[in-house]
C-alpha cells in the first residue's frame, strides 16, 4: 500500500469518526430509565375463614398496551400515553400475577397457591386487566385499576362467580415517588377485596354443589 493511499484512508476514518462525533453530541446521552417496583401488601385472613381448597391464579389477559412494562397516563378519555423515562418492573400482567400469588398466598386462608400449570387445584382464578394507569385530567391525577375476575372449578371448566373490581387512589403531589405510592395504596385495596370474594365464592360454590 503506497503513502497516498494510506493518506486516504486515514482521511476517511477520520472523517467518519468526526461525523460520529457530532451525532452523539446532536443526540446526547440518553436519559437513565428509572425501574418503578410496587411493593404487595401484607393482609391475612382471620384464621376461621381459611379453607381446606387450593387455587391457581392465572396470568392475568391484557390489551397490547397493557401486556408491557410501560407506566401507561390517560389524559382524555380516549387517549394514552407513555409515561417517559419509567417502567415496570415486569410486564405489567406478570408484575399482577405475581402480586396475586403472593397476596393469596399471605392471606394463610387457602392450602395451597399456585401459578397456573404447577399444580392440580380445585379452582383457577382467571383475571382480564382493563386498566392499570395514572390518569391525568381537570379532576387531578389519580390512579385507577380495573380488572374483571372469574373464579373456575378446575375439573370441569365451569364459572362459579365473577366479578368487576375498580378502585382510585389520588396521587398527592407531583412526583414519581406520589405516583409510586398511589399505586401502592390502589393495590393495598384491590387485592384484599379479591383474595375475600375467590375465598367467598369457591366455598359457596363447594357448600352448593358439594366436593365434586
Amino acid at each position: 500500500m503506497n503513502a497516498l493511499r494510506r493518506l486516504r484512508i486515514r482521511a476517511i476514518v477520520l472523517a467518519l469518526a468526526t461525523l460520529l462525533l457530532g451525532a452523539c453530541s446532536l443526540l446526547g446521552r440518553p436519559e437513565p430509565l428509572v425501574i418503578l417496583a410496587p411493593r404487595a401488601p401484607m393482609m391475612t385472613l382471620d384464621a376461621g375463614l381459611a379453607v381446606d381448597w387450593s387455587i391457581q391464579i392465572q396470568r392475568p389477559m391484557a390489551d397490547q398496551m397493557r401486556d408491557s412494562d410501560r407506566v401507561l397516563v390517560r389524559r382524555a378519555p380516549a387517549r394514552l400515553q407513555v409515561y417517559p423515562g419509567v417502567a415496570w418492573l415486569d410486564s405489567v400482567p406478570e408484575m399482577l400475577q405475581s402480586m396475586m400469588i403472593q397476596a393469596f398466598a399471605d392471606s394463610h386462608g387457602f392450602a395451597s397457591v399456585s401459578r397456573a400449570g404447577a399444580v392440580r387445584t380445585r379452582f383457577g382464578l382467571n383475571t382480564e386487566l382493563r386498566s392499570f394507569e395514572l390518569v391525568d385530567d381537570a379532576e387531578g391525577r389519580r390512579v385507577e385499576l380495573a380488572l374483571q375476575a372469574s373464579l373456575v372449578h378446575q375439573r370441569t371448566g365451569r364459572v362459579v362467580s365473577s366479578r368487576s373490581f375498580t378502585v382510585r387512589s389520588q396521587v398527592l403531589s407531583g412526583d414519581l415517588d406520589a405516583v409510586v405510592l398511589a399505586f401502592e395504596s390502589a393495590l393495598a385495596e384491590l387485592l384484599p377485596q379479591l383474595v375475600q370474594w375467590a375465598r367467598d365464592a369457591g366455598q359457596v360454590s363447594i357448600e352448593r354443589d358439594g366436593r365434586s
